[in-house]
Formats: structure tokens, C-alpha cells, sequence
């Protein structure tokens, strides 16, 4: 079995728990160790195609790779990589457990496999993996809680909760997020114990919202459909200018595959003036995960979250709904949404740091490059910044430009070992392009040393 060389030209990302860092590793050809010149042609050609996201040709160059070093790793991960860009998730599964299986547990393994379930809704699957990741790195033991949630599990996203306050003291927000399971659980056992009761009240008083509203809550809990449905639609033609009842009705229609009428009861929810600013949160991240995994949805993505986004302009909303989307590893929807914040305030620097990063993961480097050039007019000593730049011009090809921005950034570093290193990365890769192996090798010399 070949030693596991996880090799990449392009940027990696790695963007955990609001905690975004870049990091690079570049190689040279000599780097990939005892492999055929076949074999390292198709491997950096692949690579080549990824970051022009060409993916279909990346894969049938690393196809070739395959053949040649089976047990090769780090092409079991880029094939995973290039069938995930294409929507392909359960071949991308399949490459990443052959990669683990050769490799074993290694961080961005894992994680890359988290994401691949989550983006499937295949969140039983997800919460395993993530179990992993948080013995491996207990930072992830802040997604358990919600993991947890989406297996309809209460007791242990309270347990984890438990342990996380006392390991790293309470927060504001796993105390708000422990105070909406345990009305959740209150409220589910009120319903739960008087659907019976609530039905006799209904037919004396047919036209009661509160009663429909708990009685879809209740069978919906159930997952009785056919009882939600009729509930939801009698309380529509009851009280036709209600918007209650589309909170239930568009992910019934969805899930039927009545998507017309699904679509007009979300956008219906998202535009809606009755409906608190949660329940369109709930509905659109409901679509969007329902979009990721059902190809004939996708194009409707981008109409949803602007319907969403015409009865809300708050900048801090739309933060918060991309973090939401990223944890998720949604990044295309969590881009729209750092998209809508800066179309409020373009000098918010959180939100540009957050979408160039994105574009970077996304491939969008071109974006990447624009953003991070023009935030430098007003930010013009944030490292971070010359860091994404130099990256996305290495991407491009324009090394030049690259060197002067990455140079630039380190005049500007203090006390950041990390991004200092992943600057001098960066660096190595941009002169070796241009054929200054001294300076290359120099470059990678400073990294190492600022590791130490």
C-alpha cells in the first residue's frame, strides 16, 4: 500500500465551527514520492481541471490515477471532491470510505464524509461521523447538540449540552438552544396528550386558528400526513387569509412532489407579514437541504431565499442564516446570504472575509480575487486579505500578481503564526510556478520555521 500523500495545487479550506483559516500544501512532482510520470501528469492535470471546475474531466483523469495506485488516497479524496462539486454524493461516499479504509480517521476525511451525509439529509449517518470528528477535535462537540436534534433525539442534545457547560462554562446560545428543546418537549406533550380533545373543540368552533394550529402540530409530530394535509388545507379555506397553514402545507406538497403548489405555499411563508422571522428561518433552511439532495429543485433555490430576503433587510439576519448554511456545509446558499449582507453594507469586513473565503472553497476564484482586491482599498493592512488574494491569483495562474500581494501581506502580519505560514505556503507555490526555486525553497523554509 502507498504511503497517503494528501496532495492538493489547489486551496484548501478549512472552515469549522466560525473558525476559518486557509491553508495550503503545494508540492512538486518529485513531492508525490515513488509514482509512475503517468500517474503524476493525470494527478496534477486533475487538479488543473478542479480549479477550472471542469469536473467531469477531473475525474476521468483521476479515474486513470486510480487504475495505476489503487491505494492511493489522496486520489480516492479528489475523486470524492470532484464527484461532490457534481452533485454526485453517493459516489463521492463511496471514494471517501475507500479513503478512510486506506488512511483511517483522518480529520478532513471525516469531515469532507460529514458533509457528503448532511448534504444527502442522510443525518443518522452524519451524527456518527460527527461523533468521530469530536473525539478527533472536540471543537466539533458544539454541532452535536444540533445533530442530535435532526435525529429526534432531545435527551441527547440536552446531555451534550450538560457537558459542554460544564467543560467550557454556559453560553448565551446553548442556553437559548437548551430553552427551545425543553418548551419543544413541553409543548409536544400538551399537544400529543389532547389531539382528541382538541378535534371535539374544532367541530364546535370550526374556525378556532389555535386549535388547527395545534392539531397540524400534533399529527405533523406523529407523521401523519394525510391528517396534517386535511387539517392545513380545511384551515386555509376556513380562514383563507391565514399564512399558518402554508407552514405545514409547502413541505407536504414538497414531499408529495407537488412542487407548484409547494413552491407557491413557501414563498407564501417567506414573504408572509403574519409569520415571525424563525418560522421563514425554519422553512427556508427545510428547502434548501430538501433542493440540495433533489436536482429539479436546485433552480429554485435562488428565487426562494429572495423571496425570504424582500420582507427582511437586516444585515445581521442575513449573517446569521449564512453561518447557519455553512455549518450545514450548504456554502452556495450560505454565499447568497453573505451576498445579501453586503449588498447592505459592503464594508461589513466579516462579511467579506466570510464570502472570499467561500469563494476560494467554492472554486470562485476570479470572485475571490475582485473581493479581496477591492476590500484592500479600505483595508488595506489585513493580512488575511493579501493571503486570499495571493491564493486565488495562484489559482488563476497570474503568479506575478500573487507574490506581490502575498509579500505585501506578510509586512503586515503580527503574532499569527498560522496565517504567517499559510502566507510563506502560498508564496513557495507562486515562485515555484515562475520557475525561482530558490525563493521557493526559501519560502517553504519560513513556514517550517514559523511552525516550530
Amino acid at each position: 500500500m502507498k504511503n497517503f500523500l494528501y496532495v492538493a495545487l489547489c486551496l484548501a479550506l478549512s472552515i469549522v465551527h466560525g473558525q476559518e483559516q486557509v491553508a495550503a500544501v503545494e508540492v512538486n512532482q518529485d513531492d508525490l514520492g515513488n509514482v509512475s510520470s503517468d500517474f503524476k501528469e493525470n494527478f496534477f492535470d486533475a487538479l488543473s481541471e478542479k480549479a477550472r471546475e471542469n469536473y467531469d474531466r477531473a475525474i476521468e483523469k483521476l479515474l486513470i490515477c486510480e487504475r495505476l495506485e489503487p491505494d492511493n488516497a489522496a486520489v480516492q479524496f479528489e475523486l470524492a471532491k470532484n464527484y461532490m462539486a457534481s452533485n454526485a454524493f453517493a459516489k463521492a461516499e463511496t471514494h471517501l470510505l475507500t479513503a478512510i479504509n486506506i488512511a483511517g480517521d483522518r480529520e478532513w476525511l471525516l469531515d469532507t464524509l460529514y458533509e457528503v451525509y448532511n448534504q444527502q439529509q442522510q443525518y443518522d449517518k452524519a451524527v456518527v461521523i460527527l461523533e468521530k470528528l469530536a473525539v478527533i477535535n472536540d471543537q466539533y462537540e458544539e454541532l452535536l447538540p444540533a445533530a442530535y436534534m435532526r435525529n429526534d433525539n432531545p435527551d441527547k442534545a440536552l446531555e451534550i449540552l450538560t457537558i459542554l457547560d460544564r467543560k467550557l462554562g454556559k453560553s448565551d446560545r446553548r442556553t437559548a438552544f437548551r430553552n427551545q428543546l425543553e418548551r419543544k418537549e413541553r409543548r409536544e406533550t400538551i399537544v400529543n396528550n389532547n389531539l382528541e380533545e382538541f378535534e371535539k373543540q374544532l367541530e364546535t368552533d370550526p374556525k378556532n386558528e389555535q386549535l388547527y394550529i395545534q392539531l397540524i402540530y400534533g399529527y405533523s409530530r406523529l407523521d401523519n400526513q394525510e391528517k396534517t394535509l386535511e387539517l392545513a388545507e380545511k384551515l386555509s379555506v376556513e380562514l383563507p387569509d391565514s399564512d399558518k397553514p402554508h407552514l405545514a402545507l409547502y413541505k407536504i406538497y414538497l414531499d408529495k412532489g407537488d412542487q407548484e403548489n409547494g413552491i407557491n405555499s413557501l414563498t407564501r411563508v417567506l414573504e408572509s407579514r403574519q409569520l415571525d422571522v424563525d418560522s421563514k428561518v425554519d422553512a427556508l433552511q427545510d428547502f434548501v437541504q430538501l433542493a440540495s439532495v433533489d436536482s429539479t429543485l436546485q433552480h429554485r433555490i435562488e428565487p426562494v431565499i429572495l423571496s425570504f430576503a424582500s420582507t427582511v433587510e437586516d444585515i445581521e439576519a442575513f449573517k446569521t442564516l449564512g453561518d447557519v448554511f455553512k455549518d450545514q456545509k450548504l456554502l452556495f446558499s450560505a454565499l447568497k446570504f453573505y451576498e445579501l449582507g453586503m449588498e447592505l453594507n459592503d464594508q461589513d469586513f466579516e462579511l467579506i472575509k466570510k464570502s472570499a473565503l467561500l469563494y476560494l472553497d467554492t472554486g470562485a476564484f476570479q470572485k475571490a480575487a475582485d473581493l479581496s482586491g477591492n476590500a484592500l482599498v479600505s483595508f488595506p493592512t489585513q493580512p488575511l486579505l493579501y493571503l486570499i488574494n495571493g491564493a486565488a491569483h495562484n489559482q488563476l495562474e497570474d503568479y506575478k500578481q500573487a507574490v506581490q500581494q502575498l509579500e505585501a501581506g506578510l509586512s503586515y502580519v503580527l503574532d499569527e503564526p498560522q496565517l504567517e505560514r499559510d502566507l510563506y505556503n502560498q508564496l513557495a507555490l507562486a515562485y515555484e510556478k515562475l520557475g525561482d526555486t530558490k525563493k521557493a525553497a526559501n519560502a517553504r523554509q519560513r513556514a517550517v520555521e514559523t511552525a516550530n
